[in-house]
């Protein structure tokens, strides 16, 4: 995937083409309420300028002339209109902040959409899509909100017309002023973007750069970390790294800020030559009777209005930095698709019923050197239970995620009840799994739906939730907790606490019954139970063989004395099965399984 060119230009136009997808009618609003609020102080400025010629005629003539009731017309339309322009400028803003609400809402919704899209997670190890997260993450904090840039361009779209207005009275006077002015504002305002763009992606879309320097500081002040870099005195370190790289990142800044600085002196002389100049020029021309009091005022009055018009301050600002995500978003939204794999067989009713099968199964993970599998063979009878075996980087794991569906096989096939995987319906395969990992996520969220997420549709049933806790030991921890099933297992909410790591594993093993309990029928252990001691992980297996007898089990561990209750066991080698049978078989074959267990056993013994 290659990255898109982030440009302010590229990047606001983005952000124009999304308004009439997130609203129609407000986007026709916006722009109704653009030209009448660039309008309306046009006509109250040309009304002002003819009402202050008029004056001194209508105080001449006296209350009653012709020219009082011209001036008294004049006054009542540059006061109408100047009530006019704020009723709709309120309109306007109101209008902005809710469809930049909206739009924000509508990226967000596809960022999160795009990266759930594809079936595995082959795409989140990929550079080029982490890239581009890095800067699509960063998508409401500080200044990266879209809805800041709609914001900013509600209000620079109507200066901007405003001022080309006033340049075209200007031209009135003399033409070539005026087109001085009408090509000034548009050069400062793009020139201005220009500057902020480089800002921003120094600031925000410098991705390599910045990912390490942002873990440097994710490292300094999370709570995981914190007890290893104090105990091995890494503060120092982590700190003295990130202030380098930091400083490397403001020297770079710091050179466009220069440039911005040089750049800004040259186009506020360039304005202050001109102002001067057509200030001068009027001046002149009144003095000299060339154009009227009345005309006179109209022009100082436009001149004016030019100074209106944002191009150095936070609004401009906001357009440019509001608008850099909107790129990323898109791009992960275009490229991240779904495989072009459309389901043409269908999975049986419960299955597995008969097998899973591995067939001549062949893997290596994208840009890696070395497979994973070549020509692996396997077969997992429904209703067993299978336990997975092998010392670390044998490809258990990997075995798993080819099983979930996580990734594809590069060759051969795998198959449940003699249906390919491939041609089968992932999301109707997943309803049949419940995996539980070795790196299983401890949720910030309360004890029910850490349960409970193994299967939402059930989350309201208590009961259920009482029984795949059982099993598990911990219904007396979850019922002392302040607020039961309720409490947020997180200490950095109020009221929440956290668990030992013990404690987590039996609420994440909770969850793998529960989706049972929801309909799955392959129950899928990875090493959930690595970090406990041997005994411990011994116990935890035959309970959990005992509790999920009749479900078809498959369980990892690199640990061979803690499966020996399995029906069946295979031991993993250089990606393939290398022995295959029951506890009492292996040891009477006297292999690699044989030998393990024996190594592990007197070690536990000890």
């Amino acid at each position: 995937m290659a990255p898109p060119r982030f440009e302010t230009g590229r990047a606001v136009l983005a952000v124009v083409r999304l308004l009439p997808r997130i609203s129609r009618p407000r986007t026709a609003l916006l722009v109704t309420t653009v030209v009448l609020t660039a309008a309306l102080p046009l006509v109250t400025t040309v009304s002002t300028g003819l009402l202050i010629g008029t004056v001194p005629e209508a105080a001449a003539d006296g209350s009653g002339s012709a020219a009082a009731d011209r001036a008294y017309l004049l006054l009542a339309v540059g006061a109408a209109a100047l009530l006019a322009a704020r009723l709709v400028f309120n309109v306007h803003r109101a209008n902005a902040h809710i469809l930049g609400r909206e739009l924000e809402l509508f990226l967000q919704n596809r960022l999160v959409g795009a990266v759930a899209r594809p079936i595995g997670t082959a795409h989140l190890e990929d550079d080029d899509v982490l890239a581009l997260l890095r800067v699509a993450r960063q998508l409401g904090a500080d200044f990266i909100r879209p809805e800041r840039a709609v914001q900013g361009l509600s209000a620079i779209a109507p200066q901007f017309l405003e001022a080309a207005g006033a340049a075209i009275v200007l031209s009135f006077f003399n033409i070539w002023i005026g087109l001085a002015w009408l090509v000034a504002w548009p050069a400062v305002f793009l020139l201005m973007q220009a500057e902020y763009n480089r800002v921003g992606k120094t600031a925000y879309l410098r991705s390599t750069e910045m990912r390490e320097t942002e873990y440097l500081r994710d490292l300094a002040i999370t709570a995981e970390p914190a007890k290893e870099l104090r105990v091995w005195g890494l503060m120092d370190w982590i700190l003295g790294r990130y202030d380098r790289q930091w400083a490397e990142r403001m020297d770079y800044s710091d050179r466009h800020q220069r440039i911005r600085v040089r750049a800004a002196v040259i186009v506020i002389g360039t304005l202050l030559a001109l102002t001067t100049a057509t200030t001068l020029t009027l001046v002149n021309a009144g003095l000299a009777g060339l154009v009227g009091f009345g005309a006179l005022g109209v022009y100082m009055v436009a001149l004016t209005g030019m100074f209106n018009f944002s191009a150095f301050d936070d609004v401009a600002a906001f357009v440019a930095f509001g608008s850099l995500p909107v790129p990323a978003i898109l791009a992960l939204d275009a490229e991240l698709t779904p495989a072009a794999r459309p389901a043409t067989a269908a999975l049986p009713a419960g299955a597995p019923t008969e097998a899973i099968r591995f067939e001549g199964v062949g893997f290596a993970y994208p840009g890696a050197e070395r497979s994973v599998f070549e020509g692996l063979d396997l077969t997992v009878e429904a209703g067993t239970s299978l336990a997975v075996v092998g010392h670390n980087g044998a490809g258990k794991t990997s075995l798993v995620k080819l099983l979930s569906g996580l990734y594809e096989p590069t060759s051969g096939r795998i198959t449940v009840d003699g249906v390919d995987l491939a041609e089968a319906d992932p999301a109707v395969w997943r309803t049949s799994l419940s995996a539980l990992f070795q790196d299983f996520t401890r949720y910030q969220l309360s004890v029910r739906d850490n349960i409970t997420l193994g299967a939402p549709h059930l989350a309201d049933d208590t009961d259920r939730i009482w029984k795949a806790c059982e099993p598990m030991g911990i219904r007396e921890l979850i019922e002392s907790l302040p607020d039961g099933l309720d409490t947020v297992l997180s200490s950095e909410y109020d009221g929440g606490t956290d668990l030992s790591g013990g404690q987590w594993q039996r609420i994440a093993l909770a969850r793998a019954l529960f989706a049972v309990q929801g309909g799955a029928k392959v129950l899928i252990l990875d090493e959930p139970a690595a970090a406990l001691d041997v005994r411990a992980e011994a116990e935890l297996y035959e309970q959990f063989l005992d509790i999920t007898a009749g479900l078809t089990t498959i369980v990892i561990s690199h640990r061979f004395s803690t499966v020996r209750r399995a029906d069946r066991i295979v031991v993993l080698d250089g990606g393939l099965v290398v022995e295959d049978g029951a506890h009492d078989d292996l040891m009477a074959l006297g292999g690699r399984y044989a030998e393990a267990f024996t190594l592990q056993a007197s070690r536990l013994a000890r």
